[in-house]
């Protein structure tokens, strides 16, 4: 006898009618076996639930989880609240398996697992059938690998549950290896990609995943995994397809959602009043802080902020030359907003001018993968792989170009690291504060260097086996066939 398993909670429907934008299905009610899966709108109102499951990992209400496991710990931000211990001990490096933000980001991303499942193992005699099936299943497997990408990442291996429905005995299953999770990922990405269309032509499909943002996010597992040949395969497949804004807000600004010029996928919100529940809280967590009638003393929360080493690397460049004219600089962060010193800077990527600083109510969509981050992903591959052309230079100078910095060419005379050493320095400077800090250094192998060298007198006590969080205590206690944690812990 087999049983459907359901997080706490069950599925959340996004319920719409047929005819609604997939842009603006908004959770109603909860999904059960009684009461779902009669037509094929119950099956693509799953699937919305399913991408809805990402705003907890990105930018919704939960993702303070992902933001700080990502974010902090790093050479570019620091909380600025050190006396809440939950993030003092991500700062220190003093956090156990007990740390709550482990616990809430792991559940997290199982709930919005099953939620794929459900979909993937949509039944033969489902209301869904030929195109409209695959590309449901399809969109479910894009989201389910960047969920386990999202786990692998941060933990090493996890539990594999590729089934909406396990007989009872699986239910407590054993960590999967690493490599094991990263070949569903793998696959789960390559058969997105032969199925979903480089873009959807109907305007109310806008935002879904489609085979170029499985493709990027394939070259960005790769790279991840050590395999720069094989993320170059799949970078190449999006290389070309995009452009780079000429202004740096346009890349964040709701006025250019889903329009697939630099942004290759974009995690949907949307404004909901306060505390709506479809909202971002990106300018909450990143804006200008003691701003004197905003929702709070702090202009939403303004618990994270850019590290010294961070705002100060606009100014030295790879070659250690000065620089002055990096417009990245002017453009990421506020030290002043309306009169009042922001010490430490604000980030300015992030902000709605439209609603300010109410909790929970900006309209930015939280943009998950650009093509700024493809030029430097191929950048590094290339590298990586000795390519002899001038293809790598091309790929970080259009970056560079942008920003106002002089071009890097093949006189610099850069060695292999040294080549390295200046992409991960250019994706600091582009990328920063869009969850990708931790896992470029760990990729890089200079995760404990750098910490150390940005915060020199902090006492931190970062080790070698910190490249992976532990297992959270709570599924180890849940879980009886997890008997043993990562090193370290």
């Amino acid at each position: 006898m087999k049983k459907l398993i359901y997080l706490a909670g069950c599925l959340l429907l996004l319920g719409a009618s047929s005819c609604e934008s997939f842009l603006e299905e908004t959770p109603q009610s909860n999904l059960t076996p009684e009461n779902s899966f009669k037509t094929e709108g119950d099956w693509n109102s799953t699937l919305t639930a399913a991408y809805g499951a990402l705003q907890n990992i990105t930018a919704g209400f939960e993702a303070k989880y992902a933001i700080t496991l990502g974010e902090f710990g790093t050479d570019e931000v620091k909380p600025i609240d050190l006396g809440w211990a939950a993030y003092a001990e991500l700062h220190y490096y003093t956090f156990s398996p007990s740390h709550v933000f482990l616990d809430n980001h792991y559940t997290l991303c199982y709930d919005g697992i099953k939620r794929c499942n459900i979909v993937i193992d949509m039944p033969a005699e489902a209301p869904v059938s030929g195109q409209a099936r695959n590309l449901m299943i399809a969109q479910a497997k894009f989201v389910r690998a960047l969920l386990y990408f999202d786990l692998v990442r941060m933990y090493g291996g996890v539990p594999l549950w590729t089934s909406a429905s396990v007989d009872k005995e699986q239910i407590m299953k054993p960590r999967s290896s690493a490599e094991a999770v990263y070949q569903t990922i793998i696959q789960d990405l390559q058969e997105a990609a032969s199925i979903l269309p480089a873009s959807w032509e109907a305007s109310t499909d806008k935002g879904r995943a489609t085979s170029l943002a499985a493709n990027a996010l394939l070259g960005r597992v790769q790279l991840q995994r050590g395999n720069p040949a094989e993320a170059l395969t799949a970078l190449n497949q999006v290389y070309g397809k995009f452009h780079l804004y000429d202004n740096y807000a346009d890349i964040f600004s709701p006025d250019h959602k889903n329009e697939e010029y630099e942004n290759i996928f974009e995690v949907q919100f949307k404004h909901s009043g306060k505390w709506g529940e479809e909202g971002s809280l990106q300018h909450s967590y990143w804006g200008p802080r003691n701003i004197p009638g905003s929702t709070t003393a702090f202009g939403g929360w303004g618990g994270f902020g850019p590290s010294q080493y961070l705002y100060d690397s606009y100014d030295k460049d790879f070659d250690g030359a000065t620089v002055t004219n990096d417009r990245r600089k002017e453009d990421f962060f506020w030290t002043e907003y309306a009169g009042i010193p922001q010490t430490p800077p604000a980030i300015k990527k992030f902000w709605d001018s439209k609603y300010g600083n109410e909790i929970e109510n900006d309209d930015l969509n939280f943009i998950y993968i650009r093509y700024a981050d493809v030029l430097l992903m191929r950048a590094e591959a290339l590298n990586a792989v000795d390519d002899q052309t001038d293809a790598k230079y091309d790929c970080i100078n259009e970056v560079r170009a942008r920003a106002g910095l002089r071009l890097i060419t093949k006189q610099d005379k850069l060695s292999k690291q040294a080549f390295a050493d200046a992409i991960l320095l250019e994706r600091l400077k582009e990328l920063c504060c869009e969850h990708l800090r931790r896992f470029d250094l760990i990729r890089f192998g200079k995760l404990i260097d750098q910490v150390k060298a940005a915060y020199p007198d902090d006492n931190i006590g970062i080790k070698d086996y910190h490249v992976l969080y532990p297992i959270p205590q709570s599924a180890m206690d849940a879980n009886d066939a997890i008997t043993e944690n990562n090193p370290g812990y």
